[in-house]
């Protein structure tokens, strides 16, 4: 299971007065997305304080079971509204009569007797908290990356980069200059080049480090080819 059964179904507890307990408890971090485990509509949405299971959300399902949802910390649904499954109830809390955050799912037949939940407690578990596709989490390797890729080629590696940009500035004026007397119809493209480099190197230093190098290349490549 994704998260840990942290009490079983008729349990005995001081926490509880040693009353049986009447669900079962995931030991889950505050703020879990909570998603409906079937079809069905939304009897009641409670706040019962710092009591019994604090927030909370009953859902009738379509098998006439109740579903019961407690100790929440937020809830998205409204009273009436149908459910199918996998969409978003709430997150989980640490609301109520609880100890520390955690799920507390318990179930009615349609009698409204207690029954035990615990044949579905892993697809409970495996309902809540994020879903993630191979899509997503190359989507999220993607964006870390991006955002250590700005770091070190941006202001923190300014120690690094900018003396680059000065050598290579003033490497490619040299090279122009000198080709302009060698060379003028190359020098002349040349001179150009490396002052439109120069010119935006100030605001785009590592496109312009990236850029001037591939343009060394280039430069190399006429020279030997003449």
């Amino acid at each position: 299971m994704k998260f840990r059964l942290s009490s079983e179904y008729g349990s005995l507890s001081e926490v509880r007065n040693n009353v049986p307990h009447n669900g079962i408890d995931f030991a889950m971090p505050q703020g879990t997305e909570l998603r409906s485990l079937m079809d069905g509509v939304v009897e009641q949405v409670v706040d019962f304080g710092n009591k019994n299971v604090g927030k909370g959300v009953f859902v009738r399902n379509e098998d006439g079971t109740l579903s019961i949802y407690g100790h929440m910390s937020k809830i998205k649904v409204k009273v009436g509204e149908h459910l199918h499954p996998g969409e978003t109830i709430g997150f989980s809390g640490n609301t109520g009569h609880s100890t520390g955050p955690h799920l507390h799912y318990g179930m009615k037949d349609a009698s409204g007797h207690w029954m035990d939940p615990t044949p579905v407690a892993e697809q409970v578990s495996n309902m809540s908290g994020n879903n993630f596709h191979f899509s997503d989490i190359g989507s999220v390797l993607l964006d870390k990356y991006n955002k250590f890729a700005d770091k070190v080629i941006g202001a923190e590696m300014n120690m690094v980069v900018k003396p680059a940009q000065n050598t290579l500035q003033d490497w490619l004026t040299w090279l122009g200059h000198t080709l302009t007397d060698l060379m003028p119809e190359i020098g002349a493209g040349i001179t150009i080049a490396a002052g439109i480099a120069i010119m935006f190197s100030g605001n785009f230093p590592k496109y312009f480090v990236r850029w001037g190098f591939a343009m060394m290349g280039v430069i190399s490549w006429i020279i030997l080819g003449k």
